[in-house]
């Protein structure tokens, strides 16, 4: 019987360790970088939506390099600086018998009462989403924007 009980506590221990490691090492999970669109840049264009219908559309690039996005448009517009970014879907489907890649991202910065918002889904080559402006908690500029994948120059 001691002997039976010093195998469930070494069995436990183990379990423990291997538990701790685990956790761990999901812990050590790289800056937000993702591989499908880091270093990708994306023609897009902007839409504001306003409460008295839409603003004429604006064309702009998207880049996403070094765990960061960034946007010239909003950075000139609303002032929204480079953000790091956090993937909140990485994922691979069959549709229409082809393999379908997506990758959804969001990025959020708040600097004295001003928080900027971004809220993105990259599906292949293209990508969609939204920024959002608030002051003190109070939406002050939606842009919604789509776009491709800009082509690599050769």
């Amino acid at each position: 019987m001691m002997y039976s009980s010093a195998i469930k506590s070494t069995l436990l221990g183990v379990s423990l360790l291997f538990a701790t490691a685990a956790v761990a090492q999901k812990e050590k999970k790289p800056d937000g970088k993702n591989k499908y669109i880091e270093g990708k840049k994306y023609d897009v264009t902007f839409t504001e939506i306003k409460t008295t219908g839409q603003a004429k559309p604006m064309p702009s690039t998207i880049v996403i390099k070094a765990g960061k996005v960034q946007c010239d448009l909003m950075e000139e517009k609303l002032t929204a600086p480079e953000m790091p970014y956090k993937v909140t879907l990485d994922t691979t489907y069959i549709e229409d018998e082809s393999e379908v890649r997506k990758v959804a991202f969001i990025a959020e910065y708040t600097e004295e009462k001003t928080t900027y918002k971004w809220d993105a889904t990259v599906t292949d080559y293209s990508i969609e989403g939204s920024f959002i402006m608030l002051k003190g908690g109070v939406q002050k500029k939606k842009f919604e924007f789509t776009g491709e994948e800009k082509a690599k120059k050769k």
